[in-house]
C-alpha cells in the first residue's frame, strides 16, 4: 500500500521578484525547481500527495499542522534549511524529528554533516577515510591560508556549505586567494534573475588541495536497500548555459577500470556506514595520478531534475540511470521506497 506523502518544499529562488499573486500560481502548479520532475513522477504513478512550500526565514511553526492537515503519513522534503541567519536559523529536518514526524532521507545530524563540507571532511578523516589536506579559511587572520599555499603550491577555495558549484576558484597566488575569500565572506555568492541581483550569505569558507591532471568520479546512493552507482564525470556538454547550474553541464559515464569501480563501491559503503546516509546522496570523489581516491563533497539532496532545463540535456540522474539500465522513474521511485 503507497503512503500519502507530503512535500516540502522552500520558496524557489525562481520566484525572486515575483509578486504574490505570481508566487500563488507557482504554489498551486506543485513546481519547486528541479523537484517538479519528481512531483510528475509521483502523479504519473497516482502517489497521494501533498505539498507546501515554505517562505525562507520561515521559523516551521506551522509545521505540525500542516502535516497533520494533508493527512499524510512521511514527508519529502528537497531543502536543507530556512536560510535565515543566526540565532534564526532553523533546519528542516531536525523540526520533523523534533515533531516526531517521519520523514524520508537521512537524519537531522546526517544532513547537517553533510551541508557542510568542513565538518564533513573532519568527520571522514578522523574516521580513517583518506581525504585531501584541507582547512577553513579565516577571514580575519590570512597567515594560516598563506602556509597553507605555500605548503601545496596550488589551492581550491570554496564555500562549506554547497551552493552548486558557485564561488569555487583554484588559486596559486596569496593576494588572489585572500581577495576571493574576502569578497565571499563580505558578498556571499551573487544570483542574477531577471535582471535583479540577490546574494546568497557563505558563513564559512573551506581551502583544499589542488590536484592537477585528477580525474572525478561520483558515487550515487539511492534506495533503502541501498543501490551504489559509481561513474566517471566526463566532458562538458556544449556550452554552459549558467554558472549556477555548471555541474550539471558535464557527462556521466561509466568507470572504465575495473579496479577503481571495485574501490568506488567499497568507499561508497564505507562513507554510507560513517555517516549514516539513507535513501540517497551523491559523493563527489577525485583521484591523483596514482589512482588513489579522495571524497571532497557529499550531498545528501542531489540534483533530482530528468532534464538540465537550461540545456536541454539529460541531467546527472537520467544519465547514471542509463549506464545502470535505470529509467529516471525508477529512480525516483526507488528513493520513495515505491520500485
Amino acid at each position: 500500500m503507497n503512503k500519502k506523502i507530503l512535500f516540502l518544499g522552500r520558496e524557489s529562488v525562481l520566484w525572486l521578484g515575483l509578486d504574490e499573486k505570481q508566487k500563488e500560481i507557482e504554489s498551486k502548479q506543485s513546481y519547486s525547481e528541479e523537484m517538479s520532475y519528481v512531483i510528475d513522477v509521483m502523479k504519473k504513478n497516482g502517489i497521494d500527495f501533498k505539498t507546501h512550500f515554505f517562505e525562507r526565514g520561515s521559523d516551521f511553526s506551522e509545521l505540525l499542522n500542516i502535516f497533520k492537515k494533508s493527512g499524510a503519513d512521511i514527508v519529502f522534503s528537497d531543502f536543507y534549511s530556512n536560510l535565515a541567519n543566526g540565532d534564526k536559523e532553523k533546519w528542516i529536518f531536525d523540526e520533523l524529528e523534533k515533531l516526531g514526524i517521519p520523514h524520508y532521507l537521512s537524519s537531522g545530524d546526517t544532513m547537517k554533516l553533510m551541508y557542510n563540507k568542513i565538518l564533513c571532511q573532519k568527520k571522514l578523516k578522523s574516521s580513517g577515510i583518506e581525504v585531501l589536506p584541507f582547512m577553513s579559511v579565516d577571514v580575519n587572520n590570512f597567515d594560516s591560508l598563506d602556509k597553507f599555499l605555500k605548503k601545496h603550491k596550488k589551492v581550491i577555495l570554496k564555500p562549506a556549505q554547497g551552493y552548486s558549484s558557485m564561488g569555487i576558484a583554484v588559486f596559486d597566488d596569496i593576494d588572489m586567494a585572500i581577495n576571493h575569500s574576502r569578497i565571499l565572506k563580505k558578498d556571499g555568492i551573487i544570483i542574477q534573475i531577471n535582471g535583479k541581483i540577490y546574494k546568497i550569505k557563505v558563513n564559512d569558507i573551506i581551502a583544499e588541495k589542488f590536484i592537477e591532471g585528477k580525474k572525478e568520479y561520483q558515487i550515487l546512493i539511492i534506495g533503502k536497500k541501498p543501490e551504489i552507482y559509481p561513474v566517471e564525470v566526463g566532458i562538458p556538454l556544449g556550452k554552459v548555459y549558467d554558472e549556477g547550474m555548471k555541474e550539471e553541464h558535464f557527462s556521466r559515464d561509466p568507470v572504465k577500470s575495473l579496479d577503481i569501480y571495485n574501490n568506488l563501491i567499497k568507499l561508497g559503503k564505507i562513507i554510507l556506514d560513517t555517516i549514516g546516509i539513507r535513501y540517497l546522496a551523491r559523493i563527489d570523489v577525485i583521484s591523483d595520478s596514482d589512482n588513489n581516491l579522495y571524497p571532497i563533497d557529499v550531498n545528501g539532496i542531489p540534483y533530482l531534475a530528468r532534464i538540465n532545463p537550461n540545456s536541454g540535456e539529460n541531467a546527472s540522474l537520467t544519465q547514471i540511470g542509463k549506464i545502470y539500465n535505470r529509467s529516471y522513474e525508477s529512480l525516483i521511485m526507488e528513493i520513495l521506497g515505491l520500485h
